[in-house]
């Protein structure tokens, strides 16, 4: 392999013959990610010794072969592989007197390969095993834990900084990108139809969502722009607080140099930090009886460590309180280290004078989703590339980006703009301030600020999911999932004094790309396209234009760095 060459010949002249052999045995295990190797063992053969390079070359590699399981194999031999161990465990099951046991034995199986095993739910042990005994299940686990290993040792060996690769090694954006453009191919040629006979691409209905990134940020722009009209109407103010990890838990330095404090904390571990750190910062306000809302925003540094922003709206008698009590758990950990005070937690008061708070947290949403309205990241990357970087990040590491803190239901909301007209007159006023995208007049409408999700007056509505036999016509509900376990209900309308009111129009069923069904489905769509265009032409039918996009003027302010 042209890698592995490249790799032997960058390496040749540090070590001994073994070392020699040792190294292309390593780079021909790892090829993907060889060349990098390479030039990682030269920068440490030349800094300190070729014994340092082999060193840490060989723990690169036992990092990545786990017994008999190369994670830098194709994803083929990685299929072969899941099938061999969901057969080991499906062995293993058959063996054993009782499904506690079994289980006990699987997961001794799965936990050897650094994978966790699936959890019991309503003392049944069966779902778990049958997940355990799926290739389809092993297959997912394997690659998930390959682009984490990778990506953790790619942060650790100075590929992830920003004189490198920003946020994200370049093999992760590359496998990232790869791995959305099978995503849209599946899409445009699948297809699902309904009860009606109407027939649409997945990629159709998936552009109507919120996987849309302009759907998606629209939303998000929207919901913060409500936040902000309330809070003006509460006489509440707005507060931004950056919150960040202790030194020890960041790969680079500022310069992109190996920060040597570095104790070797993943970037899910740094995430759950901050996680479990917000929890007692709002335990104690809840305590304190201060009920902020607003947003949260999560982002990496240049190596991937992740911050967090949050855009949140408290009475003014509160603002010093939450403050003091932000500081206090921020600065827990390693609280007098040089810089702390000045980095760990940060507070800016949100002046309307300079400009609205939804226009200062603009640009962190953007620059989370897909750029828009920006020329560059902090670091001088252009904007749209910065977004798919952070995107690739987000996604390796199962970290969601955008959270709201306190508020009515989304889901609530979604279900409103989905719902038909009504009779009651008093549902029927937030039914019509969701469908014309008024938050803040949805919000009011709910309860205030500080009411709970259980005091509000709609709550959603949640039934049994709905399928579309495709032989029969008829419609079935699933009882239970491909593993066995019950399957979870959906969210298909709203609650409304007492009363469900479904939001459920169609049920569908997917169908196969040479379906016959498909083929003739799509030409009974065209001519019903065909029929309906002419109807226009001759202005026996008027053309809905939908509302434009919700767009909101971002601030453009110097980026604090951190």
């Amino acid at each position: 392999m042209p890698q592995v060459v490249f790799s032997d010949e960058r390496t040749v002249a540090y070590g001994t013959e073994d070392c020699h052999r040792m190294r292309r045995h390593i780079f021909t295990e790892l090829y993907p990610i060889t060349g990098d190797l390479a030039v990682r063992y030269v920068k440490t053969a030349e800094r300190e010794s070729f014994e340092q390079a082999n060193f840490e070359l060989q723990d690169i590699y036992h990092q990545l072969r786990i017994a008999d399981l190369n994670l830098c194999a194709d994803s083929e031999e990685l299929f072969k592989m899941a099938i061999r161990l969901a057969n080991k465990c499906d062995t293993a099951r058959q063996r054993t007197l009782s499904p506690i046991n079994a289980y006990e034995t699987c997961s001794r199986i799965v936990g050897f390969y650094q994978i966790k095993a699936p959890c019991i739910k309503d003392d049944n042990p069966e779902p778990a095993l049958n997940r355990m005994c799926s290739p389809g299940w092993w297959n997912r686990r394997i690659h998930i834990l390959r682009l984490r290993k990778i990506e953790t040792i790619a942060r650790n060996i100075e590929l992830v900084n920003r004189l490198r690769g920003t946020y994200a090694s370049d093999y992760t954006v590359h496998v990232k990108r790869k791995q959305k453009e099978r995503n849209r191919e599946y899409l445009a040629t699948n297809f699902v139809s309904n009860q009606n006979g109407e027939i649409f691409s997945l990629q159709n209905l998936a552009d109507r969502s919120v996987s849309n990134p302009v759907v998606r940020r629209t939303e998000l722009m929207t919901r913060i722009r409500g936040f902000e009209m309330v809070a003006e109407h509460l006489g509440h103010v707005g507060e931004f607080y950056t919150l960040t990890t202790p030194s020890r838990m960041h790969a680079c330095l500022h310069t992109g140099r190996a920060n040597p404090n570095h104790d070797g904390t993943t970037v899910l571990q740094a995430h759950e930090y901050l996680v479990h750190l917000w929890a007692l910062i709002r335990a104690e306000l809840d305590r304190q009886n201060i009920h902020p809302y607003g947003f949260r925003v999560v982002e990496p540094h240049h190596d991937g460590t992740p911050h967090w922003h949050l855009l949140l709206f408290i009475p003014e008698m509160h603002r010093e309180a939450t403050r003091a009590i932000m500081r206090h758990y921020a600065l827990m950990d390693s609280g007098n280290e040089p810089g702390a005070l000045k980095r760990r937690f940060e507070a800016v008061p949100i002046d309307p004078a300079k400009g609205s708070a939804t226009g200062y947290i603009a640009k962190y949403i953007s620059k989370n989703i897909d750029g828009y309205k920006l020329e560059q990241d902090l670091y001088g990357n252009p904007a749209a590339s910065a977004a798919e970087r952070i995107t690739a990040w987000a996604n390796t590491w199962g970290i969601r980006q955008f959270q709201q803190i306190g508020g009515p239901s989304v889901t609530v909301w979604r279900q409103l703009r989905k719902l038909d007209k009504t009779e009651d007159p008093e549902l029927e006023t937030i039914r019509k301030s969701a469908t014309a995208s008024d938050w803040a007049a949805f919000m009011l409408a709910m309860g205030d600020p500080e009411t709970s999700h259980r005091s509000h007056c709609i709550r959603p509505f949640y039934d049994e999911s709905k399928r579309l036999n495709p032989l029969t016509g008829e419609i079935y509900s699933p009882a239970t999932s491909r593993y066995g376990d019950a399957v979870p209900l959906r969210a298909t309308g709203i609650v409304w004094k007492g009363k469900n009111y479904s939001t459920r129009k169609h049920v569908w069923m997917l169908l196969k790309v040479d379906s016959e069904d498909v083929t003739l489905r799509s030409e009974a769509q065209a001519e019903r396209t065909s029929c309906h265009d002419a109807a226009v032409s001759l202005g026996l039918v008027s053309i809905t234009v939908p509302p434009p996009f919700y767009d909101q003027k971002i601030i453009h302010e110097k980026p604090t760095q951190h």
